[in-house]
């Protein structure tokens, strides 16, 4: 009898006693050498990487899953865990020996310590784990399904980036290619993105022949990542050149391989045969197939049960195929490879095991997508230069506006936003934070999914800088933005950070109260442009505060621009600009705001903005004062001359003849507007003088 291990209780030993893996891994017969009967209805089994454990999760009739762990040095097997939920994916660490990754129904990925038992619990899918991949020198375990590929740090195991994809196109596989640090993932349409790794927002497009129109079900990549392969429901399989970023060629399988259900290349142990693959369709029939010259070497089945899967441990001596009787068996990969190649030949084996057929070679698209990447690069630089944001300010200023249908993606350039997909996605895998999970109730917004993106936005500010989470105005702030850029949640937080970072740097130095300097410097334009309208408002007491603070904050969007009005927001605009291009060039506020600074490429800039320190606002408060006494004494001179202020009555007559005022008449005006704003800063900074006679 051939050594075997019975799941059926608790712990126990390999039979016979005497059994040794090792001494097996040079075998080149084609005989199982240990069978491992579980006593589930299904069972899925792994190897680790240099062949120390089975690990087997066997499915009973009672819905009962149990993890057995079958240690082949000391040859026993013991009962290791009872899980809950059904088994999705399993997989042993490529060069970690005790640590097994299994993912289970309920979208959690359990780390297992085979030694001990210890768990380390992995979350963050939102639907169940189909597939786990961590290359041989990986820093990265990737964890994915239709929907999501998750990338872990090794070995701390915690969440580091969600790569980003158009989710209705289902993913088949994703992986790590460690000789190249890239990111590659493979879609149900034959599709295969490779991301840079340190580049995560630079993506690499493979696409499928044309005419494949099959839906591809399985992929593999060789062990020196060159390669790779994918297939589905279709006798043909299609090789990329991950090096060369193109389609290498399609093979159409013999008339035995219907279908690829799973590939898996295999080690190069043999001198004649460099890149070996085994290829299981969905009948259960395992195919070994010489990858060079499309030869068929072996067929691998069972006339009783079919085979549901293989798996390779990572050192390439063996081989665990299980069968739909709940069996695994472990083979010697050598024996899987031809005793004498040379005795190999057509006249051997029948037509149809080996009708291969290169269907095309694409050797020569190789300088085609050479010139297709070249020109890629070439219309991506005249991009770059038909959006350069100094261009762009040049048509702003002379049509005062940009085509709507172009507006988002001009104002994406010209903020130079650099689109943070990981960092992004790390803020929002925090959650909705706690200041914004009563959103619903405080604005009672009708539709869901722009709800839904204002409150992830303002979580990842809040998360991002968790100062702004007390800011009671950030929702009415931060909704235009998310209107406007709602389809794409990136864009609203990147565009609200830079926003806030560039221009709002002077509106919390004295919060809670609003930001006076930034008032002041409103009033400063108000009176270069027309001190008499600025007099009438402080006669009125009418401050900055009063008519733009609440449209600052609201970030021009209050009831105004919202309904019909006398006054259109464009001859509001014109306004605008005349009096940017009419007031002194002391007064414009870009002095107060500095120079543009867009968001770090692949990080976020620090939030060092907030209230003034108690004593950075004393030193303003004693250099106003000084301020106002030397105002004071310079009044009081022109008094002693014989120049006395105008007073109220004569400032309302000037206002009714303002446009018969003469120069010398504007200019005490001028005196009497200084002397109200004066009075202002004085009432914002709590100052203690005295009120003047």
């Amino acid at each position: 009898m051939r050594p075997q291990v019975v799941l059926d209780k608790a712990s126990g030993d390999i039979w016979p006693k005497s059994f040794k893996l090792a001494a097996q891994k040079t075998s080149t017969k084609l005989s199982p050498v240990l069978e491992v009967l579980g006593t589930g209805e299904s069972q899925i089994a792994v190897l680790s990487c240099h062949c120390s454990f089975l690990a087997a999760v066997t499915h009973g009739e009672n819905a009962s899953n149990r993890l057995y762990v079958i240690n082949l040095i000391e040859r026993r097997f013991y009962l290791l865990k009872r899980i809950v939920e059904p088994c999705t994916a399993l997989a042993f660490h490529p060069y970690q020996e005790h640590t097994l990754f299994l993912a289970t129904a309920s979208c959690k990925v359990y780390s297992i310590n085979v030694d001990d038992g210890t768990v380390t619990v992995m979350e963050g899918h939102k639907i169940p784990v189909e597939g786990i991949q961590s290359g041989a020198r990986s820093p990265v375990v990737m964890t994915y399904n239709a929907k999501e590929v998750l990338l872990w740090s090794w070995p701390s195991l915690t969440l580091s980036s969600r790569l980003l994809h158009d989710d209705r196109v289902a993913v088949v596989w994703a992986g790590h290619v460690w000789q190249r640090n890239e990111l590659v993932v493979s879609f149900i349409t034959g599709s295969v993105l490779i991301w840079l790794s340190h580049k995560q927002n630079i993506q690499v497009h493979i696409e499928p022949p044309m005419g494949i129109d099959f839906d591809f079900k399985a992929f593999a990549l060789s062990r020196g990542g060159e390669w790779l392969v994918g297939g589905g429901k279709s006798h043909l399989l299609v090789t990329y050149s991950l090096v060369s970023r193109c389609v290498s060629q399609v093979i159409q399988l013999p008339a035995s391989c219907c279908d690829v259900f799973q590939p898996i290349f295999l080690p190069p142990i043999h001198p004649k045969f460099s890149q070996v693959l085994a290829v299981l369709n969905s009948t259960g029939v395992l195919s070994i197939i010489d990858f060079t010259n499309a030869t068929k070497l072996k067929t691998v089945k069972s006339h009783r049960y079919n085979i549901d899967s293989v798996s390779e441990s990572e050192d390439g001596n063996f081989l665990a195929v299980n069968f739909r009787n709940s069996t695994t068996k472990i083979y010697p990969v050598r024996a899987f490879f031809p005793e004498d190649p040379k005795a190999i030949s057509v006249a051997q084996l029948a037509k149809d095991e080996v009708a291969f057929r290169i269907v095309e070679k694409r050797e020569k698209e190789y300088h085609k997508e050479e010139d297709r990447r070249q020109k890629k690069k070439e219309k991506h630089k005249e991009l770059q230069e038909l959006l350069d944001k100094n261009k762009w300010y040049q048509i702003l200023q002379e049509f005062t506006g940009y085509p709507g249908k172009y507006r988002n993606l001009i104002w994406v350039s010209i903020l130079d936003l650099p689109r943070n997909y990981s960092v992004f996605s790390s803020l929002l895998d925090k959650g909705i934070h706690v200041a914004f999970e009563g959103l619903q109730e405080l604005l009672h917004l009708s539709d869901g999914s722009l709800l839904k993106t204002l409150q992830g936005t303002l979580s990842c500010l809040a998360h991002w800088a968790p100062f702004l989470a007390s800011v009671e105005y950030l929702p009415e702030f931060v909704f235009p933005f998310v209107k406007v850029f709602h389809s794409n949640p990136l864009l609203c937080f990147e565009v609200t950070i830079t926003i806030i970072m560039n221009w709002c740097r002077l509106w919390f130095e004295f919060w809670p109260e609003p930001g006076v300097t930034l008032l002041n410097v409103i009033e400063q334009i108000i009176c270069d442009t027309d001190s008499l309208f600025l007099a009438h408002l402080m006669k009125l007491k009418v401050t900055a505060e009063d008519y733009a603070w609440s449209v600052l904050t609201s970030a021009f969007s209050k009831m105004y621009y919202n309904q019909e009005s006398w006054i259109s927001v464009k001859a509001v605009l014109d306004k605008a600009y005349m009096l940017h291009n009419s007031i002194s060039e002391a007064c414009l506020p870009k002095k107060r705001f500095g120079v543009f600074t867009p968001i770090p490429p692949g990080g976020l800039p620090l939030f060092n903005i907030g209230p003034r320190d108690a004593r950075d606002e004393e030193k303003e408060n004693i250099e106003g004062k000084l301020r106002d006494l030397n105002l004071e004494v310079q009044f009081s001179k022109q008094s002693t001359t014989g120049n006395p202020l105008p007073n109220m009555a004569h400032l309302q007559q000037q206002e009714d003849m303002v446009y018969l005022v003469g120069q010398k008449e504007l200019q005490k005006q001028e005196e009497e507007c200084l002397d109200s704003i004066v009075n202002l800063r004085k009432r914002h900074l709590a100052s203690t003088l005295p009120k003047k006679s």
